[in-house]
């Protein structure tokens, strides 16, 4: 029951809203009296919480000879509130990320978020989907892989990528993990190029939208660090194109 208390309250009621509204369902049809000699609680404060559950379609009432009987409604009712309640946040939407938006193209500091870890480093790659911009990545590909070996991570990006109809242009080692990697690559959605075999890249850097994600493949705690800065997207942007000339199909 605690348990289940804690989940009304979830959904923006307090404790003793909650308590009420449960009382109810398992008391059947009932005086306010019934509820407060249940619950340990003043009739007063009852009478003050039945109104209010009254009010938001979670109790209703009827009177007979003079009596008024309190019944709990439908917990279909819970879910409906919280439908509602989405609906209204998915309205607004639009008008947050546009204030969110607003923000953002105001000239200030760039923003800087570290990762630590496989399992947070991932929240790059949701980025990259949310963000909704085509990227470029160079990537030591083995070193990568290794980094999210036993794990469907990759997999998933790339399965979200392609659905979202995100390409990538990388550069990689030519090496036998690179080779896969640009053999897959048309229905992956990608165009793969090698680093000429001079050039050795221990880290691998994403670039997308306004954001640059660079990823150190330390083995005992892999970081990543991600950063929203113009500046720092065109200067890698602009790197990255000259590699890319550089490098061979």
């Amino acid at each position: 029951m605690v348990q289940t208390q804690k989940v009304v309250e979830q959904l923006g009621y307090t404790p003793n809203e909650a308590k009420v509204y449960l009382a109810v369902l398992g008391l059947g049809e009932c005086h306010v009296s019934d509820i407060a000699d249940k619950l340990k609680l003043p009739p007063s404060s009852v009478q003050v919480i039945v109104d209010k559950l009254h009010k938001n379609g979670l109790m209703n009432f009827y009177v007979k000879n003079r009596y008024k009987y309190w019944v709990a409604e439908n917990p279909e009712r819970l879910l409906t509130q919280l439908q509602q309640r989405e609906d209204a946040v998915r309205a607004a939407m639009p008008a947050l990320d546009a204030l969110r938006k607003k923000l953002g193209s105001k000239p200030g500091k760039p923003t800087v978020k570290v990762f630590t870890g496989r399992d947070e480093i991932r929240f790059i790659f949701d980025d990259i989907i949310e963000t909704k911009h085509h990227i470029l990545g160079i990537v030591p590909e083995e070193a990568f892989l290794r980094l999210f070996e036993g794990t469907s991570i990759l997999e998933d990006f790339i399965e979200s990528r392609t659905r979202h109809f995100l390409r990538i242009r990388m550069l990689v080692q030519e090496t036998s993990a690179g080779k896969r990697l640009a053999e897959t690559a048309i229905k992956n959605l990608r165009e793969v190029r090698f680093l000429p075999g001079r050039i050795k890249i221990p880290t691998a850097s994403f670039v997308y939208g306004d954001k640059v994600a660079c990823v150190m493949f330390n083995q005992r705690q892999p970081t990543a660090v991600l950063i929203e800065d113009s500046d720092m997207r065109e200067t890698k942007s602009f790197l990255f194109e000259e590699l890319w000339d550089r490098s061979s199909e």
